[in-house]
């Protein structure tokens, strides 16, 4: 050091200018790039990330060349350099941030502090068993409910929600957790995380307490509570629970599955499944649900998408727990698996990290495979693939991907084939993150990065797209008789016609507050319609056409 300044020997003056001045040239150029990007075509994910990290680079950059090639004196090198990153890291040791599925900020706690699951009690196990449990042709005992997307035909809404709105039957609050809200008679099931309990815990539905009313719960002593990338999606368990023959059918975000008795709670046997599997978790826990298959020549399995390099695929026998085939090895992704009736034969379609794979129901067999572009750690699949008539198939996806419709024809061989009747190398539409669509009378509805879209399914054009203020996001949508419901990633309730020539809102309330992320989805059953977040659950009683209530309960 001479003069407090950095020097260069055997440089000319002129040079040593010139030379500090070029890598931060380069530094603002960079960040003119990064904030044009801003104003791309691109979903508001993908802007943010890019944002985000260019931002840490151009404050990295900028620090070094302040430190080394600055000129300044010595002391201001330090404070200008150093303190700002000391700042940072400081604020950041102190304070989480809370954010969205665009990995934008929409709250924050202290790190040192209880977060909102660590409060709460656990509910006490009951041991009373349920007398009145009885299943009804209205019940949606599953994720999605009975079919291929969330939809409960056969009911009318009141969409005059200023004249009738719905009524809040119960709010309670609940652990964490994205799992939705499996319903049957009068008892809604879902999972969460309280402390170091992970649970699956029964509601009544129709209860008078204000507070909700916990029926039976079952504990696991397991938290997942990830570091790092994996923090942003948040803690406790994700899939929603399956509920078949007086049994509720469970899997944890760390791979614990469950098998426990409806009317009581009472596990009745259990796999850790990344242990015998010997695997290690992907960055955002496991979502999967099980799938039922019933057999007429042999045991009804409950299928679960494990990702075990000796089982991507595992059939459970439904009475037993025993395994019955586990096929394929290939690292699952947040999707579940689907049973479809495809060319003429009953398949189970799994979305794995970066693959599509059939296979046989009696033996797990793979019959027909197709590459969809994911990685379980970054640009992770969660959108089901959707069975159509004719022998189609629909696939979305975020991150910039899009959405496929195949068709499926079989070659001379017998073999699967399939032609891509449209894909994301033509139209880049629907690019679902973290929900599914809902296809209508030849058209599809989603959130295309977070906004509504309406695309014509044959196709693949967008026939129109909403920006709405309060943005919906990365929420959750559902088609009750002719309407269209979205619960935003917000924690707005709309009623939307669903329309292919225009958007047209029907009516909107708030049902959680904007600062409380909403990823989970809903559930309903006529007149009752279950929401949650990850940290309240909320029973409506919705408004519906008489008519249409007394034909859902017969």
């Amino acid at each position: 050091m001479a003069n407090s300044e950095i020097e260069w020997s055997g440089i000319e003056p002129a040079t040593r200018v010139r030379l500090r001045r070029f890598p931060l040239i380069w530094l603002i150029l960079a960040a003119v790039i990064c904030l044009g990007f801003q104003f791309s075509g691109e979903d508001k994910d993908i802007k943010n990330t890019v944002l985000m990290v260019g931002t840490i680079i151009f404050s990295l950059g900028l620090s070094t060349w302040m430190l080394l090639c600055s000129g300044l004196p010595r002391r201001q090198r330090l404070a200008l350099g150093l303190i700002p990153w000391a700042i940072g890291i400081a604020f950041f040791s102190a304070i989480e941030l809370v954010n969205n599925g665009d990995v934008g900020f929409v709250g924050w706690q202290w790190r040192w502090g209880a977060k909102h699951d660590e409060t709460l009690s656990v509910p006490v196990t009951v041991t009373n068993i349920i007398q009145d449990w009885q299943t009804t042709p209205h019940d949606y005992p599953r994720f999605l409910g009975n079919g291929y997307w969330a939809e409960v035909p056969g009911v009318e809404l009141a969409t005059d929600w200023s004249v009738s709105p719905p009524h809040e039957q119960w709010r309670s609050d609940v652990g964490a957790g994205w799992s939705g809200f499996a319903l049957v008679g009068d008892y809604a099931i879902t999972q969460e995380q309280r402390g170091d309990q992970e649970l699956v815990v029964c509601y009544r539905i129709s209860t008078d307490n204000p507070e909700g009313e916990t029926v039976w719960s079952h504990a696991d002593t397991v938290r997942f509570d990830p570091i790092g990338a994996g923090a942003l999606g948040g803690i406790g368990p994700r899939a929603t629970p399956t509920v078949f023959d007086g049994k509720v059918y469970t899997v944890g975000a760390t791979g614990i599955f469950n098998c426990l008795d409806a009317r009581s709670g009472k596990k009745l046997w259990a796999h850790d499944t990344h242990a015998e599997g010997k695997i290690d978790n992907i960055m955002w826990g496991k979502a999967s649900s099980p799938l039922i298959v019933e057999q007429t020549d042999g045991p009804t399995l409950v299928v679960l998408s494990v990702g075990s390099p000796t089982g991507s695929l595992v059939a459970y026998d439904a009475e037993s727990g025993k395994i019955i085939w586990s096929a394929g090895q290939n690292r699952s992704s947040y999707a579940s698996p689907v049973l479809a009736e495809l060319l003429g034969e009953k398949l189970i379609l799994s979305i794995n990290e970066d693959l599509l794979t059939a296979h046989r129901v009696a033996d797990g067999e793979i019959v027909w495979a197709h590459e969809w572009p994911g990685n379980s750690d970054s640009d992770a699949t969660a959108s089901q693939p959707i069975p159509l008539p004719g022998d189609q198939l629909f696939l979305s996806k975020g991150y910039g991907i899009g959405s496929s419709l195949l068709q499926l024809s079989r070659d001379e061989g017998g073999k699967i084939v399939a032609e891509p009747l449209w894909s994301p190398t033509i139209r880049k539409v629907m690019k679902t993150k973290m929900g599914n669509v809902v296809i209508r009378d030849g058209y599809v509805y989603g959130l295309d990065g977070g906004i509504l879209q309406c695309i014509d399914l044959e196709e693949g054009k967008s026939q129109w797209k909403k920006r709405r203020v309060p943005a919906i996001g990365h929420g959750q949508i559902m088609l009750i008789g002719d309407a269209l419901v979205v619960l935003s990633e917000a924690g707005e309730l709309i009623l939307i016609d669903p329309n292919p020539e225009e958007y047209r809102e029907l009516a909107a309330m708030r049902v959680f507050p904007p600062e409380q992320v909403t990823w989970n989805n809903p559930a309903f059953s006529a007149p009752y319609f279950l929401l949650r977040n990850n940290e309240q659950a909320v029973c409506l009683k919705m408004p519906m056409v008489e008519k249409s209530v007394a034909t859902a309960q017969k």
